[in-house]
């Protein structure tokens, strides 16, 4: 069998990120930033509704498979604060509080090239945070969208993983068999998903804790990706 299409998770898989999977904890200074942002003074019950709001709509806490558009979740914040705001200004603000040290691995343009150099495709599909819109989600990937066939966020899919309807429409818009595609992810949801669309998982696993989800393959770094490539 001939490996040839390599799609990727995004979040600890292709960038670093210091912000937890779980954002909860540091909804307020994000809140902060979005009210000062929007011209307003800090008030402690508008902070308080509004992380009632973001917990409701937080994965971590409240598993769904669906995605919320970020419009939903932030319309039902202004509301709770009784005011029309410049959404586009509070998204922003709010995003980039997590946004803010993004940055790529040190092998992950390196690993990118040379599978392109093999005639490899490239796709991404990831879940965003929050209903987070393509316009801020892909701005971390800036240095590497170069690189990519396909990418895919949960908002074009409208699922989020491991449901299989992303991962099948990956595969359709990068035109290559499921058994030819890997899939490379850092979550248990993105080795379920992979397994359950017939994808060759491949977990890549950064700390020293084991992890077994029923992925295909371990790697510690991407490097190795380009190893298994050549074996399968």
């Amino acid at each position: 069998m001939e490996i040839k299409a390599v799609a990727f998770d995004v979040g600890q898989t292709l960038i670093r990120y210091s912000a937890p999977l779980n954002w909860q904890a540091l909804y307020q200074p994000a809140i902060k930033q979005v009210m000062q942002a929007c011209n307003l003074e800090y008030n402690k019950e508008a902070d308080d509704n509004a992380q009632k709001i973001l917990t409701k709509y937080n994965t971590r806490v409240n598993f769904r498979d669906y995605e919320v558009s970020s419009d939903t979740i932030f319309t039902e914040i202004f509301q709770s604060w009784g005011m029309i705001l410049d959404m586009h200004t509070a998204k922003q603000a709010f995003y980039s509080y997590f946004q803010n040290d993004a940055a790529c691995f040190d092998d992950t343009e390196y690993v990118l090239q040379s599978l392109k150099n093999r005639g490899i495709k490239i796709g991404v599909l990831t879940d965003v945070a929050y209903g987070m819109d393509n316009e801020f989600a892909l701005q971390d990937l800036s240095q590497i969208l170069k690189y990519m066939d396909v990418c895919l966020t949960s908002n074009d899919v409208g699922y989020r993983k491991p449901n299989r309807k992303g991962f099948l429409l990956l595969k359709e818009q990068l035109g290559v068999p499921s058994n030819q595609i890997i899939f490379v992810g850092d979550e248990e949801k993105d080795i379920i998903g992979a397994n359950d669309a017939g994808f060759v998982s491949v977990l890549i696993n950064r700390t020293n804790e084991a992890r077994n989800w029923g992925q295909d393959y371990t790697i510690h770094e991407l490097s190795t990706l380009l190893d298994i490539c050549k074996k399968i």
